[in-house]
Formats: C-alpha cells, sequence, structure tokens
C-alpha cells in the first residue's frame, strides 16, 4: 500500500510540475507577446513620424516639385522635338516626291526625244 500510495504522490508532483512548467510557459509566452507588441508600436510610432518629419520637409517638397517641373519641362521639350521632326520628315517626302517627279518628268522628256529621233532618223 505504501508503494501505491508512494506512486500516487509522485504521479500528483509530476503532474503539478508539469502544471506549474506550463504555466510558466505561458507566462513567457505572455511576456513575449507584450514585448513584440510594444516593439511593433514603437516601430509603427516611428514610421508614421518619420513619414510626417518628410510631410513638413520643405527640402523634400522642393525637390518634389523641381522633379515634377522637371518632368514637365522634359515633356514638353520631347514633344516639341517630336512635331519637329514629323514636320521635317513631312518637307523631306515632300522633297522626294517633287524630286521623284522631276526625274519621272526627265526621264518622260528623254524617251519623248529618243522617239522623235527615231522617227526622224
Amino acid at each position: 500500500m505504501n508503494k501505491l500510495a508512494g506512486l500516487a504522490l509522485l504521479g500528483t508532483l509530476i503532474t503539478l510540475t508539469g502544471c506549474e512548467d506550463a504555466n510558466e510557459v505561458k507566462e513567457d509566452a505572455k511576456d513575449k507577446s507584450a514585448q513584440m507588441q510594444e516593439k511593433l508600436g514603437d516601430a509603427w510610432n516611428d514610421v508614421k513620424e518619420t513619414t510626417n518629419d518628410l510631410k513638413n520637409d520643405e527640402s523634400l517638397n522642393e525637390l518634389l516639385e523641381q522633379s515634377k517641373k522637371m518632368g514637365l519641362d522634359m515633356y514638353d521639350d520631347g514633344k516639341e522635338i517630336a512635331v519637329d521632326a514629323w514636320v521635317k520628315s513631312k518637307e523631306a517626302a515632300g522633297e522626294l516626291t517633287e524630286k521623284t517627279k522631276q526625274k519621272a518628268q526627265e526621264i518622260a522628256d528623254e524617251i519623248e526625244q529618243a522617239r522623235k529621233e527615231h522617227n526622224e532618223g
């Protein structure tokens, strides 16, 4: 009977020890979770502060405005260059067409001249 009581007492001690360990693990997990939430909160606050600082930073705002203006200027310049190139290509095509017409007329004149010479000869 003493052995049975001893085994029961040992089982109870093991169970109590296991429960204490489980409680310690739960408490440790709660502490870690609270620490992590605090760190995440701090990090989020840092992000919000940095964002606000950037929004209120005049030099950054000036840089953004200059970048925007430069982009619009480059767009306008590019558009102007494209229009100029289009006009020049149309002019060149017109000149080519005029030169082609002149050459065709010269060939036609030469053919006509050759016929006349052939018919006269």
